[in-house]
């Protein structure tokens, strides 16, 4: 049984690649900053916060929840991701001692761990505890070489809305969670199953334990959803010119049905 859950395991992890790596948008939030989905995509297929002002790149380790066998705990996967400039090769780069895979489409390279092609290498030493990741850059294609690090959110967990709920949009959508803390910031995503291309975002909230999505502003949704609730901590390195965000962040995320 024991083996089977394994395989499973990784036989979704690896559609779960295929799947993020292949869609025009794999995430309406844009790791680049253009203001979240301007034409660039996000492979890493987890929202990251679009910090805004000028920055040549972003370096994130993120831990999120994924369902491998209908009725068994979510998984918890913890996973390391950069990007830099237009998609250049930047050389290694490396979190806490793991070398990250490196990708390239359609011209572009990213770096990602697990990997497509290697959905089996997990990271080490990669805690969402407070403690932190410390990441190290060898440079190239007009990157610098550069280093920095940056405490980890703790885990938590969502008490509002439940999963595979039913809300009501005119109430808006209340928000709650624990393990509030005022380092962290607070991104909170909610995209419509139906790819009607339509999302909605809140960014650089305080951790506080709520929020109420106003119903104003999901007035054209209906149907099934996905809420996403995401606590980061971030860092700016200045290297060579141009400025670096590191980006630890953890994600939950509920299903719903938007009446």
């Amino acid at each position: 049984m024991k083996l089977f859950r394994i395989t499973f395991f990784l036989i979704v992890l690896s559609a779960m690649f295929l799947t993020s790596c292949n869609k025009d948008d794999s995430n309406p939030v844009d790791p680049n900053g253009d203001g979240g989905g301007g034409g660039s995509t996000n492979p890493s297929g987890q929202p990251i916060p679009a910090l805004g002002g000028n920055h040549n790149g972003v370096m994130a380790t993120i831990s999120y929840e994924m369902e491998t066998i209908p009725g068994f705990p979510a998984a918890a996967i913890s996973l390391g991701f950069a990007q830099f400039g237009n998609g250049v090769d930047a050389g290694n780069v490396v979190v806490n001692g793991n070398t990250l895979g490196k990708t390239t489409q359609g011209g572009q390279t990213f770096y990602i761990t697990p990997s497509p092609s290697n959905p089996t290498q997990m990271l080490t030493g990669v805690n969402f505890d407070g403690s932190n990741h410390s990441w190290q850059v060898s440079g190239g294609n007009g990157i610098p070489a550069l280093n920095g690090s940056v405490p980890s959110p703790r885990s938590f967990s969502l008490s509002s809305p439940a999963n595979n709920t039913t809300v009501n949009k005119a109430n808006g959508i209340n928000v709650s969670w624990n393990n509030t803390s005022s380092n962290n910031r607070v991104l909170l995503l909610l995209v419509p199953l139906n790819n009607s291309n339509q999302y909605y975002t809140a960014e650089d909230l305080a951790d506080n334990g709520s929020f109420t999505i106003p119903s104003g502003e999901i007035s054209g949704f209906s149907g099934q959803a996905m809420l996403q609730v995401v606590k980061y901590r971030y860092a700016e390195v200045a290297a060579g010119g141009n400025n670096y965000y590191i980006i630890s962040e953890v994600v939950k995320s509920v299903n719903l049905t938007i009446n």
